[in-house]
């Protein structure tokens, strides 16, 4: 399974729990030297998106016992997989929305197994024809298999972080989880900011 992060947030509806956008880019180079071409999704859309069996799930951060609904229209565009989802009543979903309304969130990204792919003579890049779609999700930096804080900027974590220590003096939830949650990011976060300290001499 790989993962890309590149879809942007296009709009949230906080009163309506929808938030919509894109879940990858199309004809874009990527840090891995990877391009999905156009028509990439569309068949694995076809089959497992909202009009075929409806297997495609919307995460938070790729976590699968964090669902945050399947999203209700999927589909391919010039542009990249565009989604619309309404956020479901849970802990995870709750906190989604509030840093999407504190845009917090600018980033989406898409968990799949590449079917057809192809390396382009000339430049060495891998040309991805055809994908099976398994998830697309909400994140707050970039992840994938070998590390989890790929394309991570100092400064967009920061305004992150400032966004959920908002939300933490906020009082605005009723359910401790979400506090809970809210304080294990801004922790994760901090650590992920700190600068790698050397290594002492041993004597």
């Amino acid at each position: 399974m790989e993962f890309k992060t590149t879809g942007i947030v296009k709009d949230v509806d906080i009163a309506k729990r929808v938030v919509t956008g894109f879940f990858t880019s199309t004809g874009t180079l990527d840090s891995d030297n990877d391009i999905f071409i156009e028509g990439a999704f569309k068949k694995t859309i076809a089959e497992m998106g909202p009009t075929g069996k409806n297997r495609i799930w919307h995460l938070w951060q790729h976590d699968t016992d964090k669902p945050l609904n399947k999203p209700y229209l999927l589909e391919e565009r010039k542009e990249g997989v565009y989604f619309e989802t309404k956020m479901i009543n849970t802990p995870f979903s709750e906190m989604a929305l509030a840093l999407y309304a504190e845009q917090a969130i600018s980033e989406h990204s898409v968990g799949f197994i590449t079917m057809k792919d192809e390396a382009d003579t000339k430049s060495g890049n891998r040309i991805i024809k055809e994908v099976r779609m398994l998830e697309g999700s909400s994140v707050l930096w970039g992840a994938n298999e070998n590390t989890p804080f790929a394309g991570f900027k100092a400064e967009q974590a920061t305004r992150q972080m400032e966004a959920l220590e908002k939300l933490l003096r906020s009082g605005a939830f009723k359910q401790d989880e979400i506090y809970e949650l809210i304080e294990l990011k801004i922790a994760q976060i901090k650590q992920a900011l700190e600068p790698v300290k050397p290594l002492e001499p041993q004597n």
